[in-house]
């Protein structure tokens, strides 16, 4: 705790049940990883753990990552989204409990998801943009605010029955029930569980409270609840997040007392790019600089009058700038408020700039779909075996290996009279690697390295019906993916398979939600109007206001020293009205 403030220090060491509310650039994370190292060290049952719970997978390897080189025992924390963590602890060990999954079942990935919705609007002359509300209230309900709009979910919801498929509403709804309905399945998991700490508190929603709550409520106290989160970062409201306030989350855990903290102070960026984002806070938390970047002479620029066509020509122009200026690809980010606007933007920005590099995650044909067991093979088969990826793929080796377990039913799976551990797995792995080192289409290279690791453990693909059912849904994602507008041939080169798992060294292109939790030297923001910021679902004036404020308030404290604004000319769109209100001296950039 040397590199610790006394406000982070106080997080790490108190005891009981947290929620502490962190303002951007706060050292959130430095002071989890330090609340998790803390607690680990503390635990004396070899068989209780600490579970860490992040809003993105991506975020979950970063917690990770960290606590690999501080030479931790990493058996007893587990880490993943909440998604993750039901299908884990809940749903796969008590599906026979649930008729609709104790025979087996595969998660929709939001890729598929949207493909199936957008299928059943059009049979039902439904525009594509209008919302489809596909979350669960803990009663059990759905409901949609029109007829039309209802029976597209029904027949949805029969699809998913049919095909024995269940999505990340239904992961979640199924969990509660069954832990309304089983509460000694809570009551194991809290004597299982010494601590539950939760990122980003504020998306959580009513059904990710109540699973929650009900194993810390169920143990009386057994399991104790760390909440760390920006009330003012809420920007999955729409979504179903809610960011409860500490008597409502005390009553979620039971009444158990709840101790509020604060972690303030941004040592991420500029007082002036600070005070530019403060225009959107929704709280009275109070945001000073005091990192290096304090006194920095910042730049902030608005631009509102570029047209859709030099768009591109525009942000590539304050790209090289920036390089110019010695500011490195990695630390540049393009965000946009919605993907489709990315996918053109990326390419473009490539082709017109092919001496940088660029990490557009959302464009690799690879679907992130990280609870199907081959895209966790594939994990493996993409990544080069190197000195800082070797924990992260050991781990990913025995995840393998426990699932093939679970799936097969076997005890032990034997190789040449050895029992299979994630050493064996690995040196598999990187000469089958090595073998097909010619091969540089994507798709039969990891068909190719997929049937060889059957092969290797004299696994039968078609006895195994969940085996094969992930093994089809994750191709199937990928030809789906590549036949979908902005793809083409070269897109299923190998290398592009392999670029969704490298480290970032190139100009990040991503959405507002995307770099959540991220920070860049330089952000530039485009597509700031009113439909996409916020979302042309959302019809309530003051809720549509409050989302925009969050979403330019993300936007704003991603950035260190230089924030470019762009709310072009595009569809005879205005620009956001929360945008357009702000009176700020801005810097002429170009």
């Amino acid at each position: 705790m040397i590199n610790l403030n006394p406000e982070q220090k106080a997080m790490v060491v108190s005891e009981g049940n947290l929620v502490v509310t962190a303002c951007p650039g706060s050292g959130k994370t430095r002071a989890l990883i330090s609340k998790l190292s803390y607690e680990l060290e503390r635990i004396e049952d070899v068989k209780r753990k600490i579970i860490a719970l992040t809003f993105t997978n991506r975020a979950a390897e970063e917690i990770q990552k960290r606590l690999d080189v501080m030479n931790i025992d990493m058996e007893k924390l587990w880490t993943g989204t909440i998604h993750a963590f039901c299908l884990e602890w809940i749903l796969r060990p008590y599906a026979l409990y649930i008729d609709r999954l104790k025979n087996g079942f595969t998660v929709l990935d939001e890729f598929r998801q949207e493909k199936i919705l957008n299928g059943l609007k059009e049979q039902s002359n439904l525009p594509r943009y209008e919302n489809i509300a596909l979350k669960w209230s803990k009663e059990g309900s759905s409901k949609q605010n029109t007829p039309i709009k209802q029976y597209i979910a029904n027949q949805y919801h029969n699809w998913l029955l049919e095909n024995k498929c269940i999505d990340f509403d239904l992961i979640l709804f199924l969990s509660y029930s069954l832990l309304q309905e089983r509460p000694q399945i809570s009551k194991s998991l809290s004597r299982l569980f010494k601590l539950i700490c939760i990122d980003e508190y504020q998306d959580t929603s009513e059904l990710q409270y109540g699973i929650i709550g009900s194993i810390v409520k169920t143990g009386n106290g057994e399991t104790n609840i760390v909440m760390v989160g920006d009330p003012d970062q809420a920007i999955y409201d729409t979504l179903g997040g809610v960011a409860k306030s500490v008597e409502e989350i005390s009553m979620e855990i039971g009444g158990l007392p709840v101790k509020h903290l604060k972690l303030s102070g941004n040592y991420r960026s500029s007082q002036r790019v600070i005070d530019f984002y403060k225009n959107f806070q929704l709280t009275n938390i109070k945001i000073q600089a005091i990192g290096k970047n304090a006194n920095s002479k910042a730049v902030v620029t608005f631009n509102n009058s570029i047209s859709e066509s030099n768009l591109v020509e525009t942000i590539a122009q304050i790209i090289k700038s920036n390089i110019r200026r010695g500011i490195p690809a990695n630390e540049i980010c393009v965000i946009a408020p919605q993907w489709w606007l990315l996918i053109s933007m990326a390419r473009s920005l490539k082709a017109m700039m092919p001496g940088i590099k660029f990490d557009a995650p959302g464009l690799s044909p690879l679907p992130k779909s990280y609870d199907n067991f081959w895209f966790k093979v594939a994990r493996i088969f993409l990544t080069t075996p190197s000195p800082t990826l070797f924990i992260s793929r050991r781990r990913w080796a025995d995840d393998i290996i426990n699932d093939l377990k679970s799936i097969t039913g076997f005890t032990d799976i034997i190789i040449n009279n050895e029992m299979l551990t994630s050493k064996i797995l690995l040196d598999f792995c990187n000469l089958t690697s090595k073998t097909l080192k010619n091969e540089i289409d994507g798709l039969v290279y990891l068909d190719s390295c997929f049937n060889s690791l059957l092969k290797f453990v004299s696994i039968n693909l078609l006895s195994h019906t969940l085996l094969n059912d992930h093994y089809s849904s994750f191709f199937k994602g990928i030809e789906e993916r590549l036949a979908r507008n902005g793809f083409d041939a070269t897109d299923r080169l190998l290398h592009n398979f392999k670029s969704s798992f490298q480290q970032s060294n190139g100009v990040v292109v991503n959405t507002c939600q995307g770099v959540k939790g991220e920070e860049y030297e330089t952000i530039i923001a485009f597509g700031l109007l009113q439909g996409y910021v916020p979302h042309a679902s959302i019809r309530n004036p003051m809720q549509a206001e409050m989302s925009s404020k969050r979403l330019l308030y993300v936007i704003g404290s991603r950035a260190k020293t230089n924030l470019h604004l762009i709310a072009e000319n595009r569809n005879n769109k205005n620009i956001n009205k929360e945008l357009s209100n702000v009176e700020f001296a801005y810097d002429d950039y170009l």
